[in-house]
């Protein structure tokens, strides 16, 4: 599990801003599925076994005792995963942090 870099970051940033166009800084500032009584912490995205995770940071730090090995999964899988040529594909499982956000709703 380490944070994304910044090629990673623009790339994903860049794919769900696709989706939510300027309603991406309500994903990233943690506005959008938070009910007004709770107090969310930050979160951040990191990546663990080419998966992009969202992440908060309490969780971030409980998981840096446990060995990369031994990690199965980090708190929500955003998107799919990183292809070998470098591409960012989402996934079904991003839907549910998307859908609150989107530009376009059916």
């Amino acid at each position: 599990m380490r944070p994304l870099d910044e090629a990673e970051t623009t790339t994903v940033f860049e794919k769900i801003m696709k989706f939510t166009g300027n309603n991406l800084k309500n994903i990233v500032e943690n506005q959008s599925h938070v009910g007004p009584d709770q107090n969310p912490g930050r979160y951040c995205f990191r990546l663990h076994k080419n998966r992009v995770y969202y992440v908060s940071d309490s969780l971030v730090k409980r998981a840096t005792n446990i060995a990369r090995s031994n990690l199965v999964s980090l708190g929500t899988c955003i998107a799919g995963k990183f292809t070998h040529a470098g591409k960012f594909h989402l996934t079904v499982q991003a839907l549910n942090l998307l859908a609150d956000n989107v530009k376009h709703k059916v």
